[in-house]
């Protein structure tokens, strides 16, 4: 189960090299993180079915975590990040 994913500024602007990693969640998910490209967009795997915490920071930027539920087999999840001026 994919969680692909963009990070965007206030202004709907992709934000590149954004941190992206499972903050918390129902299943361990130990070093699971990913970096943003340069259109804002990332993918985690997410190791079971359940409730996720997505957390994601960037440099000028507020960290910010996000709720993310994966339900088995209910495909890939798409999720846009907002991230607020620090």
């Amino acid at each position: 189960m994919l969680i692909r994913g963009t990070v965007v500024d206030l202004t709907g602007a992709p934000v590149a090299w954004a941190a992206v990693w499972f903050a918390a969640g129902d299943h361990p998910t130990p070093d699971v993180a990913a970096l943003t490209d340069d259109a804002g967009a990332f993918v985690l795997t997410a190791p079971a079915p359940g409730s996720y915490r997505i957390g994601c920071r960037a440099d000028g930027y507020a960290p910010v975590e996000v709720e993310v539920e994966v339900d088995a087999g209910s495909g890939d999840i798409d999720l846009t990040i907002t991230l607020s001026p620090a």
